[in-house]
């Protein structure tokens, strides 16, 4: 969803866009990097992810490249990081900025979306309480570790009905999680809701229930995040509460800001809060179109830009806007 919807932004833009993948494998990153700064006609840009917190080699990379580098969906917010890597262009020049979603909203807003419906429909173990089981990504990953962050803060404000189980790793995928949870499955014979770090995981977490023979949605409530087009439709079908995303969107809106940056038009003091927004049972039927039909080529991204658009004073990328231009 992320390049669907990238691509014609970049295409609307006149931006030369060239992607590749690296499979959330951190060296992989690196090793792509370096590749594309010794090249003889360098990119103008990096956009890059910090993928188990290890942007850091990239940000002293490029420093020494001369190459300009924006980070988006994983980025420096951590304490450490931010003690030793600062802010964007304090410390290193060319690490101009970052793009980060708010993963620990996210992570709380599935959380709480999960408890509250278990306790509206009486999904409790005999004591009352709650039992939760959540599947993190990869540890020492930031979406992940804010994500898993935003859970415990749902967990503690309803802590007097709710049992955290456990937090294990699922890899970001739906094969690991499917795997971990056939296994919490038999041990924690009672498991009401399950917390997904991302759709993914959740997918793989209800395949582990209805091969057991339960029913999703009504034997144990789902949760996931990133608006997979399966996840949206599970969310239709009531086999899970919610799944929190739009943060696909969010290399587009790095475009848009390197454009703007590019002409002259700095983004430092003016972007905006990104925002990540739950998908459930009351407005799945409006968010359905934006996450299933990728008609993103109806969308004008030269609308968001302040160097196109003089008259904007402020970036806006709130989903109100997109939901108006592909209707």
């Amino acid at each position: 969803m992320a390049t669907d919807f990238i691509i014609p932004a970049a295409e609307d833009l006149g931006i030369a866009l060239e992607i590749q993948y690296s499979y959330r494998n951190h060296i992989h990153t690196e090793e792509q990097a370096r590749a594309a700064l010794a090249r003889n006609n360098k990119p103008d840009y990096l956009l890059i992810g910090n993928e188990k917190s290890t942007a850091g080699s990239l940000v002293e990379m490029v420093e020494e490249a001369g190459v300009k580098v924006f980070l988006m969906n994983n980025g420096f917010v951590l304490p450490h990081d931010i003690e030793k890597y600062g802010k964007p262009r304090e410390i290193y020049q060319y690490w101009i900025g970052q793009y980060i979603p708010d993963n620990i909203s996210a992570g709380y807003k599935m959380g709480k979306m999960l408890i509250e419906r278990a306790l509206q429909t009486n999904m409790t173990d005999s004591d009352g309480k709650i039992n939760l089981f959540a599947i993190a990504g990869t540890f020492q990953t930031h979406a992940s570790d804010m994500r898993v962050l935003g859970l415990k803060k749902a967990v503690n404000e309803f802590r007097d009905s709710v049992r955290l189980l456990q937090i294990v790793p699922g890899d970001w995928t739906e094969d690991t999680a499917k795997s971990k949870m056939s296994l919490a499955y038999s041990r924690y014979p009672h498991i009401n809701v399950v917390w997904g770090v991302n759709d993914a995981t959740a997918e793989g977490a209800i395949r582990a229930l209805e091969e057991r023979g339960g029913s999703p949605g009504k034997d144990i409530l789902f949760a996931g995040c990133n608006w997979d087009r399966g996840a949206v439709q599970l969310v239709l079908e009531e086999k899970m509460v919610t799944t929190v995303g739009g943060h696909f969107m969010d290399g587009a809106w790095a475009l848009v800001l390197l454009y703007d940056y590019h002409h002259g038009i700095d983004f430092i003091n003016s972007i905006p809060k990104p925002e990540m927004y739950s998908i459930d049972r009351f407005n799945v039927n409006s968010y359905l179109q934006l996450a299933q039909e990728n008609e993103w080529d109806k969308i004008d991204f030269r609308s968001f830009s302040r160097f196109l658009n003089p008259e904007l004073k402020n970036y806006d990328f709130s989903i109100d806007i997109i939901l108006d231009q592909v209707r």
